[in-house]
């Protein structure tokens, strides 16, 4: 089947207007009343500069959401990020900045000089921050694949100036747009530096306790009060691509209570012509190459001393954007990721195709599943070759000891439903053994994600939200302030129906996937499609 909607194309128009004052919403059905916070998301608002448009959905300018719950009541507000990419949009009335899959034009404000230096320096890189809202400490910044995540102010929406300049700190052109943040309030990001022989950086970034902690001791410090964490930041760990000429493109990673888990993918960026492509007028999206005959490296960093274990884990190829969780047991590291059989996802993301579709006006979106590794961690010269490693009872993943010391990989489908964008109940499970898993998923083959699905990752069995012509955004888990078991909690996920162009907030039980309440936001106003966000107390 293939998604038929006529009225599709409507949920990737523009947002018109900025609503920057909450604005009360309309509850319907009974909203918890512990339920108290803030749910902020972000995605791609404004696809039309002046005569100018941006032509994939990873590239228009963002957005920021915020669903405020008190007593009860929800209020609603959105403002687009002040970027850099936004502000020179603004100021020139065109698209200045390149993004994913637009090339931007030269800012009238560099002389000659400047302008030929932009189609070989990273000069012309955006910091359209559109993908994801993370913490970091008590701060919380806006994020997109380049260097320079940006921060917010949670109250207001408001752009903060403070950036993170990772390509100044430790070389990094690219960033994941998901963070971890650890137990013990260490946050971790990683990036790849292609100015040294393309490395993959992972970053530690110490919380602000820590920080005043080592400052209290030094009185001729900063005051604690003007530390921010990112100035905390550190290179953990530094692994080098494999190839150098075209390394691997990642969008998120995986981490255990010991581990930093990087899948080193089959999706391949090529620097050649990455280099060429601003002056050859190519967007970003050109330089990607899928490996369909490739192999995938897993890689173990200890998050404590920062070494890379030696082991050599490969699987066959693999393109995933969001890994749900990964955690140790028995000896063993299990990490689950959304899984593609190549590219083509990216493809059919551009906006001709989202708004119009094929020839037949119909679209087929590629079908996601939920792949499961697992990595055996005690590997020495006593370990069997040629059998099975994996003892865990509840899956039917293998990896087997080859002669040349590399373990080889099967994965397991871990779920009845393949999901994407998901999302676990984060601070109980998060690095650690668990059993549901959350995400977004087409109710029939080659449908957009229409669906909002719950799989237990022990016996694959799955549960769904689905109303025709409805389409959620990532679901996030809030967990009960009484919660005894994983699922005692609720699922807060925007939903726009193409039939009537209107968005609400909606909240299901997150054991039965039952709705218990939406947020209808005024007729007005209009929240399209988001990718990321988080809730913040």
């Amino acid at each position: 089947m293939a998604n038929s909607d006529p009225n599709f194309g409507c949920l990737f128009n523009s947002v018109q207007r900025e609503y920057p004052d909450p604005v009360e919403a309309e509850v319907k059905g009974n909203l918890p009343g512990w339920l108290l916070g803030s749910l902020v998301r972000i995605g791609p608002g404004l696809f039309e500069v002046g005569n100018t448009a941006y032509q994939h959905w990873f590239d228009g300018l963002a957005l920021m959401h915020k669903f405020a719950f008190h007593n009860g009541k929800v209020t609603y507000q959105n403002r687009f990020l002040r970027s850099n990419a936004y502000k020179k949009a603004m100021k020139y009335n065109k698209i200045i900045l390149s993004e994913f899959g637009t090339v931007g034009i030269p800012d009238p404000c560099k002389n000659v000089l400047e302008r030929f230096a932009t189609h070989f320096l990273p000069l012309n890189v955006t910091d359209n921050n559109l993908i994801n809202v993370y913490q970091l400490g008590d701060e919380v910044y806006t994020a997109t694949e380049t260097y320079t995540p940006r921060k917010i102010n949670l109250q207001d929406l408001s752009t903060e100036d403070q950036t993170i300049d990772l390509l100044q700190t430790f070389g990094m052109m690219t960033a994941s747009v998901h963070a971890q943040t650890d137990r013990d309030g260490c946050s971790y990001n990683m990036g790849t530096s292609y100015l040294t022989g393309c490395y993959y950086n992972v970053i530690k970034f110490s919380p602000k306790s820590h920080i005043d902690s080592a400052l209290s001791e030094d009185s001729d410090s900063t005051s604690c009060s003007t530390v921010s964490p990112a100035m905390s930041a550190k290179l953990l760990c530094s692994i080098r691509a494999r190839n150098p000429l075209k390394p691997s493109y990642f969008h998120s990673f995986g981490m255990t209570d010991n581990y930093i888990v990087f899948s080193e993918q089959t999706l391949h960026i090529n620097v050649a012509r990455l280099a060429a492509s601003q002056m050859l007028g190519k967007p970003v999206s050109s330089c990607f190459e899928f490996d369909r005959e490739g192999r995938t490296l897993f890689h173990l960093v200890e998050k404590q001393t920062g070494e890379k274990l030696a082991t050599r884990y490969e699987a066959g190829p693999l393109f995933g954007m969001h890994v749900i969780n990964s955690y140790e047991e028995d000896d063993h590291v299990v990490f689950d990721i959304c899984s593609y059989d190549d590219d083509e996802l990216l493809k059919k993301f551009y906006l001709d195709y989202l708004r119009h579709g094929d020839q037949d006006g119909k679209r087929h979106f590629p079908i996601t599943e939920v792949r499961r590794y697992v990595l055996p961690l005690r590997i020495d010269e006593n370990t069997p070759v040629g059998t099975n490693l994996v003892s865990l009872s509840y899956t039917s993943a293998s990896a087997m000891l080859k002669r040349d010391g590399t373990v080889d990989l099967t994965y397991e489908v871990a779920s009845d439903i393949g999901i994407d964008m998901p999302c676990i109940n984060h601070s109980k499970n998060n690095g650690r053994p668990y059993t549901y898993a959350y995400g977004t998923s087409g109710k029939h083959k080659g449908d957009f994600m229409n669906t909002i699905v719950k799989c237990n990752m022990r016996t694959k069995a799955c549960k769904s939200w689905h109303k025709p012509n409805h389409y959620p955004s990532e679901p996030i888990f809030v967990e009960a302030p009484d919660a005894v078991d994983e699922d005692d909690g609720v699922l807060l996920s925007t939903v726009i129906s193409s039939e009537t162009q209107r968005a609400f907030l909606l909240v299901l039980d997150a054991k039965t996937l039952e709705e218990v309440a939406r947020a209808e936001i005024p007729e007005k106003m209009t929240c399209p499609i988001t990718f990321h966000g988080g809730f913040f107390h």
